[in-house]
């Protein structure tokens, strides 16, 4: 009895579920959620604005800073932090859904222009 105790402990700590940080909101227009913290590393998933992230912490996995560590729907991957905010903004789909609807984009262009904004480097210029 007490060896199954033990086992059943040691079971549940191997398969512990990541810690749930917050959740936060994409801030860009399109973008892809990646399998590892890389840029140019496979994507899980396409994401539109104002879609809820779950940010993970998990010991298992450790990241660069500048990467988060991501849940959407079942899918877990990697996002860059600076498309991530704690709350919603008024996105380009909310504010024009009649422009957007009319599009009539569907999955291939969603993930083709998820990849482009992914790969947006956004900024100021540093030319003067």
């Amino acid at each position: 009895m007490i060896i199954l105790a033990i086992l059943f402990f040691s079971l549940k700590t191997f398969a512990q579920e990541p810690n749930v940080v917050g959740i936060f909101y994409y801030k860009n227009i399109l973008g892809q959620i990646h399998e590892s913290p890389v840029m140019n590393s496979p994507q899980v998933t396409t994401i539109q604005c104002n879609h809820p992230v779950k940010v993970l912490e998990s010991e298992k996995v450790k990241v660069d800073p500048s990467w988060k560590y991501v849940e959407v729907s079942d899918m877990k991957g990697f996002i860059l932090a600076d498309s991530l905010l704690p709350e919603k903004k008024v996105c380009f789909q909310g504010k024009y859904p009649k422009f957007w609807e009319s599009l009539n984009l569907d999955l291939v262009q969603l993930y083709y222009w998820g990849k482009l904004f992914d790969q947006f480097v956004q900024g100021e210029t540093k030319t003067p």
